[in-house]
């Protein structure tokens, strides 16, 4: 049996109190069996400090100059030695009443399936137009939105370290991974309970029109027929929408 049941790997920059918060909300949950796995840009001295102070309490830890969030999830899911991965930015946090639950019964999650699907929770100060909450889903929704947050999965190991989140997506390289598992058929469990939440500022939630461009090259890779060619329009509005709801 492997000693960990989750590996949490969580790539940071610049952001030591929102790395903080993350830890030692893992620490809390069960410093026994979760793995942490820490990969930090480089560029805060604070950061490295506190990192060399807790390392007998952090399992992986990579300080370096890397090439942003994705290749540092990359990185850090080969590190992996859980059964399960999760992938976390700094000052997101844990769901711990979720945790415990899957700690105390962990047949809950199925090993037959490669994925585990949860609810995310975003706070007051989420972005306009940005849901309190996204429900779990591992459904058609997919091909119009990001609905299915890497914060809300965990991830079977051999599963995501036979993939590869894709950097040529810097922003949007976990939406075109799960578009691509949705579309493999590959067996998901989706679960109704919250099991993060994500802070404010995500890459995915700055709504230029540069991401709505992203947006579409992975779908031109993912999808077929006329759902795939009604994209543009589909995203043109949606960029709009977007717009007007931040005004």
């Amino acid at each position: 049996m492997d000693p960990f049941l989750i590996s949490a790997v969580i790539p940071t920059k610049s952001n030591l109190e929102g790395l903080k918060a993350t830890v030692e909300t893992l620490w809390a949950i069960d410093a026994d069996r979760i793995e942490i796995i820490v990969v930090d840009g480089g560029g805060c001295n604070a950061t490295k400090s506190w990192l060399l102070e807790n390392q007998h309490r952090i399992h992986h830890i990579r300080s370096a100059a890397d090439g942003g969030v994705y290749p540092a999830m990359n990185y850090g899911k080969q590190c992996a030695s859980g059964q399960w991965v999760w992938f976390a930015g700094a000052g997101d946090l844990p769901h711990a009443a979720t945790w415990r639950a899957i700690f105390d019964e962990a047949e809950a999650l199925d090993a037959k399936c490669a994925l585990h699907v949860f609810g995310v929770e975003l706070g007051d100060d989420r972005e306009g137009g940005v849901p309190a909450r996204y429900p779990a889903r591992w459904d058609s929704s997919m091909q119009w939105r990001n609905t299915t947050h890497h914060q809300g999965m965990l991830y079977r190991r051999n599963l995501i370290q036979s993939r590869a989140f894709d950097p040529a997506y810097r922003v949007l390289a976990d939406y075109a991974l799960h578009l691509a598992l949705w579309v493999e058929g590959i067996p998901v469990a989706v679960h109704g309970e919250t099991w993060a939440h994500a802070a404010s500022g995500g890459l995915s939630r700055a709504f230029r029109p540069s991401l709505y461009r992203e947006e579409w090259r992975l779908k031109k890779n993912a999808l077929t027929g006329w759902v795939k060619w009604i994209q543009p329009l589909w995203l043109t509005g949606k960029y709009l929408a977007k717009r007007i709801s931040q005004r």
